[in-house]
């Protein structure tokens, strides 16, 4: 039961603290992208993030899927709209919204209830991942 406790206490405070892998846009974005990639593994070659203020801020990653052609370089293009007017408070991407609203793969939009399954993963996945993290470190397998 403590652990329990313990578990759930670490994993409030990972969450509100910005601290965890979806707390900017890069990250997020990046996440999103491995979902979508499946079983493939990803390797990062580049990433960009523009804003134009208070419209949008959009994040470019280059990268390349494990077992691609050499040389062959993909592009993820993920869009990040302005927070719902109606929060009165400052979330962890600032006034943009916390998932990117619209997402583009070599140029090929994401349908829209892709894109939410996708960001549901990856934020599960994040969520079990420090999950994990706290597991270890309450059993002493931390790496410090």
């Amino acid at each position: 039961m403590r652990k329990l406790v313990v578990l759930t206490s670490v994993f409030m405070l990972a969450s509100c603290s910005g601290g965890h892998g979806l707390d900017s846009p890069i990250k997020t974005c990046k996440a999103v992208t491995s979902v979508l990639a499946g079983d493939k593994s990803v390797v990062w070659h580049g990433e960009k993030q523009t804003e134009q203020t208070g419209v949008q801020l959009q994040v470019t990653l280059d990268f390349a899927l494990v077992g691609q052609a050499d040389g062959e370089i993909s592009q993820a293009v993920c869009i990040y709209g302005l927070s719902s007017p109606d929060m009165d408070y400052r979330n962890a991407m600032g006034e943009y919204a916390n998932t990117p609203t619209a997402m583009m793969i070599n140029g090929i939009s994401i349908p829209d209830s892709d894109l939410v399954q996708a960001v549901n993963r990856a934020t599960a996945d994040t969520a079990q991942g420090i999950g994990q993290e706290a597991l270890d470190k309450i059993n002493g397998k931390s790496g410090y």
